[in-house]
């Protein structure tokens, strides 16, 4: 009954389209669609916007948080529906959300980050990079965990998860995590497959990518990501907190009643600890593929040779991340689309106990979508609405998009 409430009161806000209806962002000055662009955007536009309303009352959501990228740019931002209900605070685009495993892409990030800067190489050991926090002893060979191997997945390595801790929960340090979780079954981060073996999702590689970042640089990582990487790219409202924010600012969150439940924070905050905003990781989104204004592919973070390696499929990455037949590069998932083979690049986020989210992007049609959730609807819903945006851009769906429209 509490979920069937949500979603009846977000639509009852959708109806006020004078307050809650989505507003263009504004284009870049001097950097203009081509007419062909122009109405690429304006279809999957409006492909969005009109299955929106039905898609939040479809799935028992309060609301949600979106942006498109087109041509390389943030074109468009929107708010739907309720952020905070019993509030009446409305989503926008602004709103923080917590970002789940949407954190990975930008903790690759700030491996490559240093991997350019010749801290780190991709195919020498991590045991290299770790300053004597070495993984347990294992019957696998320590040596073949390598960064690649840790970003694409393929590291052998164990906990898919992190569950995180409550308000009133004492937080584990990232050290004391790495030995034993209290929020993934009191496991450690350690090799439990032989590296190099195939794919196996594992937050608990991006904890170690976490700690490797840190040792490296001497840094804590919250600080070097926002230094280096969401700042550098206006990502100014994103943070990696040792404790989420309250609602508001952040978001209230629901059970799977959809109850409002607290947000929980995580020790592994380059697995899962991003907070977030859609306006700001389209920003991170449209980074991914050059802009129409001469800017380059990584947006002068990250230089391009390296963003184009990480958009590659790594060696032995088959996956059904989202979509069956997936691969899976540095830090992003990568789909072949049927029919013009371009390629979606995308990676869902999901926090306990109900933050859902999700981006997608196709480089080929300089285009991009970022949705972000806070309840238990937001898990099939992202998937239904990036098939309505893939067919506005005259893409073919997956197959998982079969009945979706």
């Amino acid at each position: 009954m509490q979920q069937h409430r949500l979603a009846l009161g977000a639509a009852l806000c959708l109806g006020l389209a004078i307050c809650f209806s989505p507003a263009p962002a504004a284009a870049a000055q001097g950097c203009e669609l081509t007419d062909a662009e122009r109405r690429t955007a304006r279809l999957s536009l409006a492909g969005v916007q009109a299955a929106m309303p039905a898609l939040i009352e479809r799935y028992g959501l309060p609301g949600a948080a979106l942006a498109l990228v087109s041509d390389g740019h943030v074109r468009w931002t929107a708010g739907y529906g309720w952020a905070i209900p019993d509030k009446r605070i409305p989503f926008s685009p602004d709103t923080l959300l917590q970002a789940g495993s949407m954190t990975v892409p930008l903790t690759a990030w700030a491996v490559l980050y240093l991997v350019q800067r010749g801290k780190i190489d991709l195919d020498k050991p991590v045991g290299k990079y770790l300053r004597g926090r070495d993984l347990p002893v294992s019957s696998f060979d320590a040596d073949a965990v390598t960064p690649r191997r840790v970003l694409s997945h393929t590291a052998g390595l164990s906990i898919p998860s992190y569950g995180g801790f409550g308000s009133k929960q004492k937080l584990q340090t990232l050290d004391q995590s790495m030995r034993g979780a209290l929020d993934a079954g009191d496991q450690p981060v350690a090799i439990v497959t032989r590296p190099g073996g195939g794919f196996g999702y594992s937050a608990g590689g991006y904890a170690l990518a976490e700690l490797m970042v840190r040792q490296t640089a001497n840094e804590q990582f919250a600080k070097l990501m926002y230094r280096h990487i969401l700042k550098r790219l206006d990502m100014y409202r994103s943070s990696l907190p040792d404790r989420p924010d309250k609602a508001p600012p952040l978001a209230a969150t629901f059970d799977d009643a959809g109850n409002p439940a607290p947000a929980r924070a995580f020790s592994a905050l380059g697995a899962a600890g991003l907070q977030t905003t859609a306006a700001d990781y389209a920003r991170f989104v449209a980074a991914m593929m050059p802009g129409p204004c001469g800017e380059p592919l990584g947006r002068r973070v990250i230089e391009p040779e390296l963003i184009k390696q990480s958009q590659t499929p790594q060696p032995d990455t088959d996956n059904d991340l989202l979509f069956a037949g997936s691969r899976y590069g540095l830090g992003v998932a990568l789909k072949a689309l049927p029919d013009s083979g371009h390629t979606l690049i995308y990676h869902p986020g999901d926090n306990p106990p109900n933050w859902h989210g999700l981006f997608a992007a196709v480089p080929e049609r300089q285009s991009g979508l970022v949705v972000l959730t806070n309840a238990r609807g937001g898990r099939d819903m992202r998937i239904a609405l990036v098939c309505t945006w893939l067919g506005g851009l005259g893409e073919t769906p997956p197959t998982e998009c079969a009945g979706e429209h």
